[in-house]
């Protein structure tokens, strides 16, 4: 294995464009302390393809920098595309702002995902999984090496929600991508089928206290591990770990796809990735989620499970101590924070919606609706009544005015980018 990837030659190419993006960095941000790469690139398992004699990286950049102050979210966003485009890639606004199905290429999909953050952001930092990796699983491509002042969580710290998110996010992925008038890319679509496994992976682990950093040695724990941890799901998806295998061992060295017929495994993982969120949501939760509609009002209703462990953490990190159960009264609070930055997103983006300060929390509708809309696509075609309640839950805080599967499906795609890319 190399540096960056499992290929020394496609280290040159990585290794590259590395010096590209730091004298970049460098020179558009002076006072730069520290630039650090994170993310599988890091950890010498960035996926890289041989196309016609040349390298091409087939996962984004995760590059975090340390500044004595903080630049703001629009700032980091033009420098980060500017760089891109400068390696020949695109941009984090020309991929999502506005989404479509059509023309996604995963050359198209690349971009440089750049971070920033103080030396004291460091020492606040919550622990996740991407805290313990940066900390960790890092590596410094210049500058001081300031992830000591990152706290020393253990991975048994990171929160079980890490996996309820991360779930929710690939299946949101899986709807975004395909399309039901081929409109899609089979490779980018195998990326993301790729993706939702992997996340199935994690929060399994994470929720047997198992999770592991890299993609080949939480896979390998669950292979080992699968069916004696998770009999009652084994006897639903008797080879998840298998597929979860056959599509982490694709990522690593993305020559050839895993399937040809791409729309098969699609629904394929989708099926899977649907069980384990029943599976995962009603241990997380303790509540009966055996159903479509069970899942779905189960994660509408989710905030006090969802956000108290982030409240938690933060209330710490301020005052030095936990507040235990007074942490709960912080959630109307943190409920009209996230209604109101969702609202001023909306707007940058044209789209008038101000009933979305009254209500629940826009993320839970959003993922809400999302559990209905993947259900409501099969190999037969869709179904009507599944859709029309996805699209309901759905204009609560978006105006979807789609007319099938595939309108509403991109409408769920441009709510979900308005909320889970904004600045939080």
């Amino acid at each position: 294995m190399g540096k960056y990837t499992i290929s020394k030659q496609a280290d040159k190419k990585i290794g590259s464009d590395m010096a590209v993006i730091v004298r970049e960095i460098q020179e558009r941000i002076p006072s730069v302390i520290s630039i650090i790469l994170t993310g599988g690139f890091a950890r010498g398992e960035g996926p890289v393809k041989k196309i016609k004699g040349k390298f091409v990286p087939y996962n984004d950049y995760d590059i975090q920098i340390i500044c004595p102050a903080k630049l703001s979210k629009g700032e980091i966003d033009k420098i980060a595309t500017e760089i891109s485009k400068g390696l020949g890639y695109g941009g984090i606004k020309e991929i999502f702002y506005p989404f479509k199905k059509e023309n996604q290429k995963m050359g198209d999909n690349f971009y440089v995902d750049l971070k920033c953050d103080t030396p004291e952001d460091l020492k606040k930092l919550l622990p996740r999984i991407r805290t313990y990796e940066l900390k960790n699983d890092s590596l410094v491509l210049w500058g001081r090496d300031v992830r000591k002042l990152i706290p020393d969580y253990a991975l048994k710290d990171v929160p079980i929600s890490e996996g309820a998110k991360l779930l929710l996010d690939r299946m949101s992925q899986m709807i975004e991508y395909y399309s039901t008038e081929g409109r899609h890319d089979k490779e980018v679509l195998t990326y993301f089928i790729q993706q939702a496994y992997a996340a199935c992976c994690t929060a399994l682990l994470l929720l047997k206290g198992k999770y592991q950093l890299g993609y080949n040695r939480s896979m390998k724990i669950l292979k080992e591990d699968y069916q004696e941890d998770f009999p009652e799901l084994y006897k639903k998806i008797p080879d998840l770990h298998l597929k979860v295998e056959q599509f982490i061992n694709w990522k690593m060295n993305p020559q050839k796809l895993p399937n040809s017929d791409v729309e098969a495994e699609w629904f394929i993982a989708k099926n899977n990735i649907l069980w384990v969120s029943k599976y995962f949501f009603s241990k997380f939760l303790n509540k009966k989620t055996g159903n479509v509609g069970e899942l779905a009002d189960a994660i509408l209703k989710m905030q006090k499970k969802f956000y108290v462990p982030y409240i938690r953490d933060m209330t710490q990190n301020k005052f030095g101590f936990n507040l235990g159960f007074l942490n709960v009264f912080a959630l109307p609070f943190v409920s009209f924070i996230l209604k109101y930055k969702y609202y001023q997103r909306l707007k940058i983006f044209r789209v008038r919606k101000p009933g979305v300060i009254f209500g629940k929390s826009p993320d839970l509708v959003i993922f809400a609706s999302l559990i209905f809309l993947i259900s409501a696509v099969d190999e037969n075609g869709v179904d009507k009544k599944l859709l029309q309640r996805g699209q309901k839950l759905l204009k609560r805080v978006y105006p979807s005015g789609g007319k099938n599967w595939e309108e509403i499906s991109l409408d769920y795609a441009n709510a979900y980018i308005a909320f889970f890319l904004q600045k939080l």
